[in-house]
């Protein structure tokens, strides 16, 4: 039987990133990481060799853990693209921006009329990026936030940016201490958790990627097939 995760590198994202507009605005969001950091601790835990790549956060990385920080999306993506393929595991939890400005400012933008208009440009999808020169015994892990259609949609995504598991959240726990998630393979749900925290919820994902690598066959609570539309 194939090793599990003791030894092994994982690589995690973890919290915001901040698009700036200027030299003190940005686009952002409340994700405080601390999704990332417990799932960096459970991996370390287990015996992994963690490296942590976090966007701008108040949280420290737990000891033990080798840290990399960055602010913007595209800092992100390079920093994870340098270290993609010597890692064994990948597990995206970071809330990265979906658009950036188009240009920033130098400086702080003086005040001026009543509505402005800010052109967007799209980050780079990180995971997506980066799954495509995956090797066979890689398991990555997506994160997927919906409000609607919440397996469906993650399942959609799963397959996109050829995930090994989809862990899937909603909104209504977004920057909180407590979680309520669905875990996907390529068959149905492995495992829901309703609302629990967050160190409880990555010892579970870390538990099954621990199994994904030694080839298990992840037991199915509930097949896509019945699953209601």
């Amino acid at each position: 039987m194939a090793g599990g995760i003791e030894g092994v590198e994982v690589l995690i994202t973890a919290g915001p990133t901040f698009e700036f507009i200027d030299d003190v605005r940005y686009i952002g969001n409340p994700s405080t990481g601390r999704m990332g950091l417990e799932l960096a601790e459970a991996a370390r835990n287990k015996g992994a060799i963690v490296t942590l790549v976090m966007g701008p956060t108040q949280l420290m990385p737990p000891p033990g853990i080798h840290w990399v920080p960055v602010v913007s999306a595209q800092e992100m993506l390079q920093a994870v693209k340098e270290r993609f393929t010597e890692s064994r595991v990948f597990i995206a939890s970071a809330a990265v921006s979906d658009y950036r400005p188009a240009k920033r400012i130098k400086g702080k933008e003086k005040k001026g009329p009543k509505t402005k208009t800010l052109e967007l440009v799209k980050n780079p999808d990180i995971l997506k990026s980066v799954s495509k020169g995956r090797s066979s015994d890689q398991v990555i892990v997506g994160f997927s936030l919906e409000s609607t259609n919440l397996l469906k949609n993650g399942r959609k995504k799963m397959t996109a940016k050829r995930c090994d598991l989809m862990v899937v959240n909603s909104p209504g726990h977004f920057g909180e201490a407590r979680e309520h998630v669905w875990i996907l393979n390529k068959h149905g749900v492995v495992k829901e958790m309703p609302p629990a925290g967050k160190k409880q919820v990555a010892a579970q994902i870390i538990e099954l990627v621990d199994a994904s690598l030694r080839r298990e066959i992840l037991p199915v609570a509930q097949r896509f097939e019945d699953i209601k539309p």
